[in-house]
């Protein structure tokens, strides 16, 4: 099983290598020549253009690209959809609004080339746990492309849903899971830290961790960041790239989300109120994500 990934970021970087690590060929390119070295030290086979990376694999080329949504995911599915001939497949891994990806269905669907769109989960913990992945398109060619997911994914994590679309919009509704989540562990913290009598946070959350009805990843994480040495030092700014596609994503089923929209209103809001559960939700990204925190000024 031979695969064409673009796109060596937090997220990228780890795919290729947990691919490499169970069987599949991986032909890596990114933008930046020294990302593609480093993935050319994990196994995968170096691509310097887009060119070279499509005519390193077979005859039915299969390209997975993982960019940040917007112009440069739409640009380069253009880029490689240029390349390639009918049966050929591309699978869109960002984080990205359902209604893109049937605008790409269709585009590549004029070429007869097949479109999955495949929301990923994982953040830099992937390569060691796993990636779960939610997959949309065609579904008689999910075969072709589930040799992939099964080797990104822990078992029993990743599925098909249906047709283009359907990958990205359980991954946005999971995302807005992630966000209302979050807020609540955010919530608790703050309480926590004004009872009358001391308490230690990171205590309290721990003790949740074993088997409370609390118990989850995040809540570890959630414990994790709170022990982390430069906590206190980390300031509320909480960089959230993806609320308008998940604001979107909910707008357009017309869902009422109450909670979400609260998520939402503490990740813009830029007064002093509730800091303590802003640094939370901050450190707690950058924990799951690698995403960066700001530093108190």
């Amino acid at each position: 099983m031979k695969i064409g990934f673009v796109g060596l970021g937090r997220m990228g970087m780890g795919m290729v290598e947990r691919m490499e690590k169970h069987g599949m060929d991986v032909v890596a390119y990114n933008r930046t020549a020294a990302k593609t070295r480093i993935a050319a030290t994990k196994g995968a086979a170096a691509a310097y253009s887009l060119e070279e990376m499509v005519r390193k694999l077979p005859s039915r080329k299969i390209v997975w690209i993982m960019l940040p949504a917007g112009d440069a995911t739409e640009t380069m599915i253009r880029n490689v959809l240029a390349m390639l001939k009918p049966g050929d497949i591309i699978i869109d891994g960002a984080n990205d609004f359902y209604e893109n990806a049937e605008r790409y269905s269709k585009l590549c669907s004029r070429k007869g080339v097949k479109f999955f769109d495949a929301g990923v989960s994982g953040g830099i913990w992937g390569l060691q746990n796993g990636f779960t992945i939610m997959v949309g398109g065609p579904q008689q060619d999910f075969k072709t492309i589930e040799p992939f997911c099964r080797a990104l994914a822990p078992k029993g994590g990743y599925a098909y849903f249906g047709p283009a679309g359907s990958g990205h919009f359980v991954k946005s509704v999971h995302n807005i899971v992630e966000y209302t989540y979050l807020q609540g562990l955010a919530e608790g913290v703050e309480l926590l830290s004004r009872f009358k009598h001391p308490i230690d946070i990171a205590k309290a959350t721990s003790t949740w961790e074993p088997a409370s009805v609390v118990r989850s990843w995040l809540l570890e994480l959630t414990t994790r960041a709170l022990r982390r040495k430069d906590f206190k030092d980390i300031g509320t700014a909480i960089g959230s790239v993806t609320i308008d596609e998940l604001q979107s994503t909910k707008d357009a089923v017309h869902a009422y989300a109450p909670a979400f929209d609260v998520a939402v209103a503490i990740r813009k809001d830029r007064s002093g109120k509730f800091s303590l559960g802003k640094r939370t939700i901050a450190a707690v990204r950058n924990e799951f994500g690698g995403h960066a925190v700001e530093l108190k000024k």
